[in-house]
């Protein structure tokens, strides 16, 4: 058996050595065409972009707020500039009252105790410093709201959001300045080792803190009651910072939880302590005006062929709309490729505000239909491929030839669909919102199909059926 096992496989290695002759015997009628087409016509526009879901609900079980996951990351400022305009994040906080070892929600001692009283409120926040700050900008104007009433956790929650506040800013201090470099969070007189971490700090009026002071024990019984007497805070720009910071609404789970809102106060014997209610929601509210800016006129109706643009964070995306698919019938599409090179445009510069790293195609099933991965990112993720290979076949990424920076993201399976009549042929060019390293909000001018100087171009490769 052993010596049949041998020829076998002798056999099978000869056999592989010269596989550039397989099909060789084939006639040339019998033949594969292969192509390429880089004329493709197409049609470009710019329009608003979809807001992104923030928060979803409606995957919570259970009407508990123990089952609500921890809230993530986003972003806060506002940049205003002559190219997109006004940008403004917010964000609405909503309080997590601390429990004991049984479950129970802690009363704080300030409410128990006639003789302890709060000094001061300090929302807490840790800065993400992997993705940090977009812009140059490092003080940030600000003014805190009290929400009128409680945002409910079972419902699904978007970018463009907006819940009703009370009328008086409760900021204390107008401004906070933000770093990178790791700053004191409590000093040994509150916890020993000393904290230190890249935050930053909000601290609220005196008149906030007394009210909450004269709440009753009654109030932290429950979530709900005490939500009903503190929903959270409305945190907004007030003013430029031209800069966004990103923010996280909880530290890395490795550290000691410092997050939230703090209340500092002396306890019964006199010594300083604080008591942490973490933030059960942190809902991002993103605005964008266009007034005025290069950008406006590219919001108008019509087509934008010379020169188009993308903002991330639901600012604006580029609609693709493919004119002739005709000649493309009867071919497999090995590989199509949208190159898209960045607008040279006098007085816009990307030293303040960088370019996106990556950009990708989406569509719509149908025309007010939401915004759905294309086929080829479907496929990949279904494969369970990682986001490295992902990327790599996607493509997308910001990249430079010969001394032309541009972005060459891949629908190769997606155009197939579009010639076989499965899917509308129109596809949006968005700053990818997965993208886990950046700022989401990155943005850039690009050149459309009809540009003067490297215009934008489909390159696609195929093999003829006939």
């Amino acid at each position: 058996m052993k010596v049949v096992f041998a020829l076998v496989l002798i056999s099978l290695l000869y056999a592989c050595t010269d596989p550039i002759t397989v099909g060789s015997e084939l006639l040339d009628s019998d033949r594969a065409s292969v192509g390429e087409r880089t004329d493709l016509p197409f049609t470009t526009r710019v329009v608003r972009e979809d807001s992104l879901l923030s928060y979803n609900g409606t995957s919570v079980q259970f009407n508990d707020e123990r089952a609500v996951p921890t809230p993530g990351a986003f972003t806060f400022g506002q940049i205003e500039e002559p190219t997109f305009g006004t940008t403004r994040h917010s964000v609405y906080l909503t309080p997590r009252l601390p429990r004991n070892a049984s479950g129970l929600p802690i009363v704080p001692q300030f409410a128990s105790l006639l003789n302890v009283t709060i000094d001061s409120v300090v929302v807490i926040l840790p800065i993400d410093t992997v993705r940090a700050f977009y812009g140059s900008g490092r003080t940030f104007p600000y003014q805190a709201f009290e929400i009128s009433e409680p945002i409910g956790f079972l419902s699904d929650y978007y970018t463009d959001d907006s819940f009703p506040t009370e009328g008086t800013n409760l900021g204390y201090d107008g401004s906070f300045t933000a770093t990178k470099e790791a700053t004191l969070v409590r000093d040994t007189s509150i916890t020993s080792p000393a904290v230190e971490r890249a935050h930053v700090r909000v601290r609220l009026s005196d008149d906030f803190a007394a009210r909450i002071d004269a709440l009753p024990a009654e109030s932290y019984t429950t979530d709900s009651t005490f939500r009903d007497d503190f929903a959270g805070i409305y945190l907004t720009p007030d003013g430029p910072s031209q800069a966004l910071v990103t923010l996280a609404a909880a530290e890395p789970a490795n550290q000691t939880p410092y997050s939230g809102f703090n209340f500092y106060f002396q306890d019964s014997t006199g010594q300083p302590a604080f008591y942490r209610m973490g933030f059960l929601l942190a809902l991002p509210n993103n605005d964008y005006d266009y007034s005025g800016s290069l950008v406006e006129p590219l919001l108008e109706p019509g087509p934008d062929n010379e020169m188009v643009a993308v903002a991330g964070q639901g600012g604006v995306m580029t609609e693709i709309n493919l004119e002739d698919i005709g000649s493309l019938e009867n071919r497999v599409i090995n590989r199509a490729v949208l190159e898209i090179p960045v607008a040279n445009v006098e007085g816009v510069s990307y030293s303040d505000y960088p370019l996106p790293t990556r950009l990708e195609l989406f569509y719509r099933a149908s025309q007010d239909g939401p915004l759905l991965f294309i086929e080829d990112r479907v496929e990949l993720v279904r494969t369970r491929a990682s986001n490295a290979n992902v990327n790599f076949f996607l493509g997308g990424g910001l990249e430079t030839e010969d001394n032309v920076r541009l972005y060459s993201p891949a629908f190769s399976i997606h155009m197939q669909r579009i010639i076989d009549g499965e899917v509308p042929p129109r596809l949006y060019l968005r700053v990818t919102p997965l993208e886990t390293n950046e700022i989401r909000a990155a943005r850039a001018l690009l050149n459309g199909p009809a540009a003067g100087v490297n215009p934008a171009r489909i390159r696609v490769t195929f093999t003829d059926l006939d």
